[in-house]
């Protein structure tokens, strides 16, 4: 068992996390797509860990969007999140796929490590 939060399962299926990044004028179709941007997210909520709007530190404009997926490998993911409406707009001129291990956080309710040793291999 972790020192300081609760131990949880490890999340089964691969995860990845998406940084979309927008272009210049980029707020006519954030506006024009927010509707079906919503509406493909909740229709899809179970692939998504998290996901949301960026803006620089302090500031209020958006820069971007990211999405943490579960998906089969990267060409899924990426599958996946161009039937999205912001993502198929073009609003987005630059869009970068990680493969991410969800590991701990508040969202998880704890963290998927009992020790450092054992996850020393991979950590």
């Amino acid at each position: 068992m972790a020192k300081h939060a609760p131990t949880v399962a490890r999340i089964d299926e691969p995860v990845f996390l998406v940084l979309a990044w927008d272009g210049p004028g980029s707020a006519t179709p954030r506006d024009e797509h927010l509707e079906g941007h919503l509406e493909y997210i909740e229709k899809h909520y179970e692939r998504y860990l998290a996901c949301g709007p960026l803006r620089e530190p302090g500031g209020t404009d958006l820069v971007g969007s990211f999405f943490l997926v579960a998906a089969k490998d990267e060409a899924d993911a990426r599958g996946f999140l161009a039937g999205d409406p912001y993502l198929n707009s073009g609003m987005y001129t630059t869009v970068t796929v990680h493969e991410a291990t969800a590991a701990g956080g508040r969202w998880m309710g704890g963290v998927i490590w009992e020790s450092a040793e054992a996850i020393r291999a991979n950590a």
